[in-house]
């Protein structure tokens, strides 16, 4: 026998349509159900259709609000199931009611919501799509996106899940009580089988998103355990010594390095680092190990991340947002770290500038993570809820309450968190640590993890800078150059300084040596030498000669040297000789030469780029291709090109015009005297004693233009 089913209508007083939505239900095929109409005022017609009909029952309720209706309603309701009709609304036919409790039977269900057809100027409008589970982790994406999920209209409900909410739910709006009940709901199913009907008629609105705090929009509980933990006059354990964790991949390796100088020589305490990973290369492993040996202050310890944590993982679908599983790593740190009782979580495209004990010793209040405000990211809906709860974080530095986390097995269930909703965060792990966390953080100073462009007026009290977004200080594109304020490209320049002294550090650099030469001869392109100085590769000699007779040049470069210790200037004044300091340049640099110009920029790689392939086919003089920027216009002008490596030994008069953007053994200036790089006739001795000359077929070298 089917159960029985409590069809609800609330009449408020502004109903057009209610006789005949009253009549729509009583004429239900359905066998085992019951109508009740509450309303606030008397109406003769409908007291005389529950007089002639035992389905229907008439209660008159003076109350001024609807929702005092509702949880009457409710009280009198003698059902299994509980479906809501609004008095302007109707079902489309006589096997409404039958279609849902059968979706609902089969479902397993014990919450139906149903997509609205929309009757508007005389003509139905419905979309047919498949039935949807949802999860209650997903209940509050489906929310932003369908009007369907904040009425109670339409929602076929197991009656038994009003007792398991608060009672003072039952007096809050349909889209808080749909949240609460979403919340104890087992199995919610979304139907899209077109059987109620919403009339859009005057008056007769469908409910605007609440996103303010009394929309009591969480994703989880995280919330409720702050009260409860701060009940309890909780105090963290914070331990001597500082406790770190990097989550990293094979790309990230060679970078941890300048991130750990950079907290040896700021930060007072010995410091533990755990360097988390899932499968990374023996080389890499190797390198690892030897940092531990480089900084006194601090003990590195590499943890592998165990096969079945790391098969949950891999569930976490990241293909919307790009980014790579070892994100997620930072969810697990408690279960990974059974002994410590926090951690400093950081990005390794960060860089520590301050002591980080003030960040270790900063009381959490009985919260499960520190965090610091993202005030850049362009927020969509969900973030915005996020950020009108309490601030939308950037999740690049992590001061986490592990013992916390594993009191309450946070762990696995942010892994059955983010399995569930990774679809729908575009920024990744950031987003589910938002959404998961609402009211469960501590925001602290900005100056703990302070991105590039809010640096402005704080470069002095910055204790961790962060590179987030799309440069990095090891891969910068040289279109921002023009973008962005020379105090975020000097933060750069900061990164660069810590990889010298660390590289300084740990024994010499990785690559061979080359003598990059920058003439410029003129302000206007200073951003020239801003490009030279961001290249990749590590062991360069920059060699400035300066024929500009501008004082803001010698200004620009002399700044430029308190960042790059190896970085030499050379002023060429109306008296003096170019080719005497050219001769003087060259003869005394240090490995292969590197040639660039004025009004020409060098994406970050061309060196690293042009060094492979000298090595790799011992060649004496290797060149790249080029394209245009238009500086006013701020476009890209550029010839399709195929990243190939080509022999133009044959043909290198043509092909090579200038020395500007070659890399040449330095073997190949011996025995020349006049070494004046921009001399025509130099360009031809050179490529004559050049054995083999390449071409690497890709735009590394940018010609701006006015």
């Amino acid at each position: 026998m089917n159960e029985k089913i409590s069809v609800i209508v609330l009449a408020h007083g502004d109903e057009k349509e209610l006789t005949r939505c009253v009549d729509r239900i009583l004429n239900q095929d359905y066998e085992n159900y019951e109508l009740i109409v509450v309303s606030t005022q008397k109406n003769s017609e409908l007291e005389e259709k529950a007089n002639n009909n035992d389905l229907m029952t008439l209660y008159v309720k003076d109350v001024d609000k609807l929702e005092n209706l509702r949880a009457y309603a409710l009280n009198k309701a003698d059902g299994d199931k509980v479906l809501f009709v609004e008095p302007n609304d109707f079902l489309i036919d006589e096997q409404s009611i039958t279609t849902l409790n059968e979706v609902y039977t089969q479902k397993n269900a014990d919450m139906l919501l149903n997509k609205f057809m929309t009757l508007r100027d005389g003509k139905f409008y419905f979309t047919n799509k498949k039935i949807e589970d949802v999860s209650t982790n997903k209940f509050l994406f489906y929310q932003f996106d369908n009007i369907e999920f904040r009425k109670l209209a339409g929602v076929l409900l197991k009656k038994s899940l009003f007792g398991k909410i608060d009672s003072n739910d039952l007096l809050k709006p349909d889209q808080v009580l749909l949240n609460s009940l979403s919340r104890e709901a087992q199995n919610i199913v979304f139907d899209c089988q077109n059987k109620y009907v919403y009339d859009e008629v005057n008056g007769n609105r469908l409910p605007e998103l609440i996103t303010g705090k009394e929309s009591e929009l969480y994703f989880s509980n995280v919330y409720e355990l702050v009260r409860k933990i701060k009940k309890s006059n909780y105090t963290s354990k914070i331990s001597e010594k500082v406790s770190i964790a990097l989550c990293i991949d094979e790309n990230l390796v060679e970078h941890v390095g300048v991130l750990l100088y950079s907290i040896s020589v700021n930060t007072s305490s010995f410091v533990d680092v755990y360097i988390i990973h899932d499968n990374l290369s023996y080389s890499s492993l190797e390198k690892l190990t030897e940092l531990d040996k480089s900084f006194p202050t601090i003990k590195i310890n590499i943890i592998k991340i165990p096969d079945n944590i790391q098969n949950q993982l891999n569930k976490i679908s990241l293909e919307g947002n790009k980014l790579p599983v070892t994100s997620c790593y930072r969810f697990i740190l408690a279960d990974l770290l059974p002994s410590l009782d926090r951690i400093i979580y950081l990005d390794v495209d960060t860089l520590v500038l301050r002591d980080l004990t003030e960040l270790w010793r900063t009381d959490l209040e009985g919260k499960f993570i520190g965090v610091v405000k993202d005030v850049l990211i362009n927020l969509n809906v969900a973030q915005k809820i996020v950020s009108e709860r309490k601030s939308y974080f950037n999740s690049g530095m992590l001061l986490m309450d592990l013992n916390l986390f594993r009191k309450y097995d946070i762990c696995s269930d942010l892994i059955d968190f983010a399995i569930d909703v990774a679809e729908y965060c575009e920024y990744g792990d950031q987003d589910i640590l938002n959404y998961y966390f609402i009211d469960g953080y501590k925001l602290l100073d900005i100056k703990w993890n302070c991105g590039r462009e809010l640096l402005e007026g704080r470069e002095k009290e910055v204790g961790i800078v962060h590179y987030y977004g799309l440069e990095k200080p090891w891969k910068f594109g040289m279109a921002s150059i023009f973008y962005i304020k020379k105090s975020h490209i000097d933060m750069i320049h900061t990164y660069k300084l810590y990889e010298y002294r660390f590289l300084q550090k740990v024994n010499g650099c990785f690559n061979d040596r080359v003598t990059i030469i920058v003439k410029l001869d003129t302000f206007k392109h200073i951003e020239t030498i801003d490009s030279i100085l961001l290249q990749n590769y590590k062991n360069v000699d920059i060699k400035v000669i300066d024929t500009s007779q501008d004082i803001r040049v010698r200004g620009r470069v002399k700044k430029l040297q308190l960042y790059y210790p190896r970085l030499r200037y050379y002023e060429v004044t109306q008296n003096d000789n170019i080719s005497r300091v050219m001769n003087f340049v060259v003869r005394n640099a240090n490995g292969n030469i590197f040639y660039a110009k004025s009004k020409y920029l060098f994406l970050s790689n061309t060196i690293t780029d042009l060094r492979k392939v000298m090595i790799e086919n011992q060649v004496d003089v290797v060149t790249a291709g080029e394209k245009e920027f238009n500086a006013d216009k701020r476009v890209f002008y550029r010839i399709q090109r195929d990243d190939k490596v080509v022999d133009i030994s044959d043909r290198k008069e043509v092909e090579v015009s200038s020395l500007n953007g070659c890399l040449i053994k330095k073997e190949i200036f011996d025995g020349i005297d006049d070494l004046n790089l921009e001399d025509n006739k130099l360009v031809n001795r050179i490529l004559e004693k050049a054995n083999k000359v390449m071409l690497k077929n890709s735009d590394y070298l940018i010609k701006v233009f006015d």
